[in-house]
């Protein structure tokens, strides 16, 4: 077998089929190679990085580094996020191979400036990108939640309690409007300005909301049958930050436009909130590793990014689904 580094402006017609059919397989998706074009050519290199395991011409596994630009403090440092790691089970023989494959991919990363690789691997990959590959840990994504429908989302409790649960929601939305706190800038933010970084993250699946004071964005998920609202980013337009009154109207709006049982947010809220409570880590419905890997040493503070409480990371970083 073959490993194979590539852009993805040099992927071939035929790589492309191949590729989209192996991944397909894996992860059991129905994806077409429209869906992959976006995600890997809208970025702020106008590409992504790839390493492909190839069985003659066939594409049988596969992991790429999609490119950002992250504040380190008012630094601006080019940060690759490695997504999409699969091998194909018949070609699963080889413990190494992924090594390998992650050790060519980060020959090409260097030669294109990307100085950070993060990840957020998921239980079954995490001890061998930590133990193997050698990532350092910088910590977990936490999952924050409003169970506004409780009976429908704890399948033990009476559907009777959701009408209750609810009402406590618009409760907890009207006493937002007499409380006000702001988050700390973080140290390590990913950045905005850049707006490709909207087009990559959103598809038609996606709702965003925006007027003069606030800005939201949301996706309506069902959960084997919860009817799941997934908050990925919400901030107050003026501050440009994320607040207590921008969250409320994010809330505030899902509730009253959907049949919704529970909202959830992934990531760091680093500000004082009453509407979304932190779900303990062994209720969380999988662990999410923040995981890191310095390419260019003398550009990177490895004490400041593996502190979690320096990042702002989240949904909008990272697609968890």
């Amino acid at each position: 077998m073959q490993i194979e580094f590539r852009t993805t402006t040099d992927i071939s017609p035929t790589e492309w089929e191949s590729y989209t059919a192996a991944f397909n397989q894996v992860f059991e998706k129905k994806h077409d190679i429209h869906f992959f074009r976006h995600k890997y050519l809208l970025t702020m290199d106008a590409r992504s990085y790839h390493v492909f395991l190839k069985e003659e011409s066939n594409i049988v596994g596969g992991c790429t580094v999609i490119p950002y630009e992250y504040y380190f403090e008012e630094e601006i440092i080019k940060t690759g996020l490695a997504v999409d790691v699969f091998i194909l089970p018949e070609f699963r023989t080889d413990p190494y191979a992924l090594y390998r494959m992650y050790k060519a991919l980060k020959t090409g990363l260097i030669q294109n400036d990307i100085a950070l690789v993060i990840a957020v691997p998921n239980d079954i990959a995490y001890p061998y990108w930590k133990n193997v590959v050698k990532w350092k840990d910088i910590g977990f994504l936490n999952y924050y939640a409003l169970p506004v429908k409780l009976g429908a989302v704890i399948s033990k409790l009476p559907v009777f309690i959701n009408p209750l649960s609810k009402a406590f929601s618009y409760i907890m939305v009207f006493f937002a409007n007499f409380f006000s706190s702001t988050e700390a800038l973080s140290k390590i933010r990913i950045n905005r300005n850049n707006k490709i970084i909207e087009q990559h993250r959103y598809s038609q699946d996606h709702i965003q909301f925006r007027n003069k004071k606030f800005y939201f964005s949301y996706r309506m998920v069902n959960e084997k049958g919860v009817s799941t609202c997934y908050l990925i980013d919400f901030y107050n337009i003026n501050k440009e930050k994320k607040d207590v009154s921008a969250l409320k109207k994010a809330i505030q709006t899902i509730l009253t436009t959907h049949s919704v049982d529970i909202i959830i947010f992934v990531g760091k809220l680093n500000f004082l909130q009453l509407l979304l409570f932190k779900i303990p880590f062994k209720f969380e419905p999988r662990h999410l590793y923040f995981t890191s890997d310095i390419l260019i040493p003398e550009k990177v503070n490895d004490a400041l990014i593996s502190n979690i409480h320096n990042w702002d990371f989240g949904l909008f970083n990272y697609d968890v689904r």
